[in-house]
């Protein structure tokens, strides 16, 4: 791989593989010295990681070696990633060999080839007369089965779904622009994010300070600008609507105690965790008239049971405070 979008598919492939097994990028290839865009080995214990991952972390659930284009892969190309496949193939085996003579028990797996492209390989497809492999989701094909474990994953062909998004991140291409744009609406604790968010951040500063940008460099700069100023303004706006409850919020508080009427812990925190705006507007103007807290919110629950209505807590509050218990009266007979 060259130049700086193969760089990106590196770095997110070894940030989203890394917690689930050793992940090296740009390895070498012995036997003429080539090296693998990322070769992955992964950790059975880290099984839930690389679930986390989608079909990415599927790829990577044997060992493997990924070569990634951001277009369709030519004919040598594709020659060029079978050769240093089976060169890493021989080179696990003679470490079993190795392993074996020192009764070592670790069991083997034989290491499957993936090539990552953005663009359809048409005529590979065709000449080695592919189909979609089976089980797996459309754009997934696989050649040689266990002779030679090779797969080609054409990234415009896959699902526009969550699952994918990694891997055509890492295609980049002309996929790259609305990928970034599925990243941005994600949960930001959302793994893909955790994985991808700063590397692309990283990589529109660089390009951002170079004199001269190939229209390449162009597009993903302005898709950045677009979709993280686009999640900025959200924030803002999200972050508004939140000072405005929380005022409202304080306002209820503040009603309530001048007008006398306790307020539990737990119906405070309540209060305080509210932030639908309508809601809070209907709870200050109750507090305004209100006699008891139950006239505000109805039931609500204390730290010393559940179920009991705001007004039944106040009017118990000065008779828990005393320590005293009322006077039993006798049954009439």
């Amino acid at each position: 791989m060259h130049k700086r979008f193969d760089h990106l598919a590196k770095q997110i492939g070894k940030q989203a593989l890394g917690l689930s097994g050793t992940t090296v990028a740009h390895d070498e290839i012995h036997a003429e010295a080539q090296y693998a865009d990322l070769r992955h080995e992964p950790n059975p214990a880290r099984k839930v990681e690389r679930d986390q991952l989608g079909l990415l972390g599927r790829l990577a659930a044997v060992p493997c070696l990924l070569e990634i284009y951001g277009h369709a892969p030519s004919a040598e190309e594709f020659r060029a990633c079978l050769a240093k496949h089976l060169a890493y193939w021989q080179q696990r085996a003679r470490t079993r060999r190795r392993r074996q003579q020192r009764k070592a028990g670790k069991k083997w797996v034989a290491p499957f080839l993936w090539i990552i492209a953005a663009g359809a390989p048409t005529t590979l497809l065709t000449k080695l007369e592919l189909a979609p492999a089976r089980g797996w989701p459309a754009g997934v094909y696989v050649f040689g089965d266990d002779v030679l474990r090779v797969g080609i994953v054409v990234a415009s062909r896959l699902p526009r779904d969550r699952s994918t998004l990694l891997v055509r991140l890492m295609a980049a291409g002309p996929l790259l622009a609305p990928a970034i744009e599925e990243l941005r609406v994600l949960p930001p604790s959302a793994p893909e994010r955790t994985v991808a968010e700063r590397i692309l951040l990283q990589l529109r500063s660089t390009l951002g300070h170079k004199p001269k940008r190939t229209p390449k460099e162009q597009e993903f700069i302005v898709a950045m600008q677009k979709s993280w100023e686009d999640a900025r303004a959200e924030g803002r706006s999200e972050g508004r609507a939140e000072g405005r409850a929380e005022t409202q919020a304080n306002a209820i508080l503040t009603v309530l105690r001048v007008r006398g009427i306790a307020v539990p812990e737990a119906a405070r925190k309540r209060i305080l965790a509210q932030k639908d705006l309508h809601q809070l507007e209907r709870w200050h103007e109750k507090a305004i008239v209100a006699t008891s807290l139950g006239d505000v919110m109805g039931e609500v629950s204390d730290d010393r049971g559940r179920g009991r209505s705001a007004k039944t807590v106040r009017l118990a509050a000065p008779k828990e405070r005393s320590g005293r218990r009322s006077p039993r009266v006798p049954a009439q007979r």
